[in-house]
């Protein structure tokens, strides 16, 4: 090659990569709305080769972030929603003895886990070697791994995965619906008895306390959608009533040992992010988001392409902008 040419390659190869990551293995998005192609097939029945699928001037992307269909056109709410999170039972094996039998935290942290990270399958060996990792932490942190709360769950969660919790106490229906609309599952907690699942394993001596995971919701039947880490037989995609669900969320208390703690949740959201139609990739942590200014840092850190999730333009720009990440 001539030297003039490859000088000027080597140029432009410096001024995309200090722009953004220029060999970023995100999920495809072919028409660029946001909204990967694999999401608009399996969740939106949306066309991935049109960013605005009902022709309404919003890209689609733009629509369900602000709770409005994409296929509806005009201002219509977006009544259904269920995203696509591996299920994780709390005995993956089956196996309902040892730390087992009170591994709903645990399963909870690892679909969400999974679920930022790209993956669509975990098999039973991948979830045991995850859960098993936060029985670990727990172990050393507290000297026990039974019966996580919301303060220890977050704990869990900002400094041993890959996302972000925040603890949120009374939230209401729009306020969890809210969430899921913008691609974020949502960790709930409760008294286990007042959702009435038969399929549960409650002991009639315990304290009641369980954990699951949010990935949808249906207006029309007034209901959530969940990933119920402890009904063996539908716990995937199960089904909540609204008001049933919320009456029956409580933290789990130390004190009296019983899941009769304030009404709470953990919001979740990934720790790495871009936009669509920028290659820039983000750090976010404690309400900051950070600039990765090149691949090799990214490498450096130990990331993965995968756990890379596009968000919403104006949610990012809620962020405060810190220091670019370093080595």
């Amino acid at each position: 090659m001539h030297k003039k040419y490859y000088f000027i390659l080597i140029i432009i190869l410096a001024v995309s990569i200090s722009a953004g990551f220029v060999f970023a293995k995100i999920e495809k998005d072919s028409d660029k709305d946001g909204l990967s192609d694999f999401e608009e097939q399996k969740i939106y029945q949306t066309n991935p080769n049109k960013a605005d699928t009902d022709s309404d001037s919003f890209k689609d992307a733009e629509e369900i972030y602000h709770g409005y269909s994409p296929l509806a056109g005009g201002q219509v709410k977006l009544t259904q929603l269920n995203l696509d999170i591996p299920y994780i039972n709390e005995a993956p094996d089956d196996n309902w003895t040892g730390p087992w039998k009170n591994a709903c935290e645990e399963a909870s942290l690892a679909m969400v886990e999974k679920y930022y990270t790209g993956v669509k399958q975990v098999t039973i060996k991948e979830a045991k070697i995850f859960m098993m990792v936060m029985f670990s932490k727990q172990n050393k942190i507290w000297g026990s791994n039974a019966d996580a709360d919301a303060y220890r769950m977050a704990k869990l969660i900002n400094d041993y995965t890959s996302y972000n919790a925040v603890i949120k106490d009374n939230p209401t229906t729009e306020q969890i619906v809210k969430e899921l609309q913008q691609k974020r599952p949502v960790i709930t907690l409760h008294y286990g008895k007042t959702l009435q699942n038969k399929n549960i394993p409650f002991l009639a001596t315990g304290s009641y306390y369980h954990t699951m995971v949010v990935i949808g919701y249906d207006d029309a039947k007034k209901e959530f959608i969940v990933n119920d880490t402890g009904d063996r037989k539908t716990g995937k995609n199960h089904r909540y009533a609204y008001d049933l669900f919320i009456d029956s969320l409580h933290d789990f208390d130390f004190k009296t040992r019983k899941a009769n703690g304030p009404s709470r949740v953990i919001f979740t959201y990934p720790m790495l992010v871009k936009i669509t139609n920028s290659p820039k990739v983000y750090y976010l942590h404690d309400k900051e988001k950070q600039y990765i200014p090149n691949e090799q840092i990214f490498k450096a850190k130990g990331w993965k392409w995968e756990a890379v999730n596009v968000v919403d333009q104006d949610w990012l720009d809620s962020f405060k902008q810190s220091e670019d990440i370093k080595i």
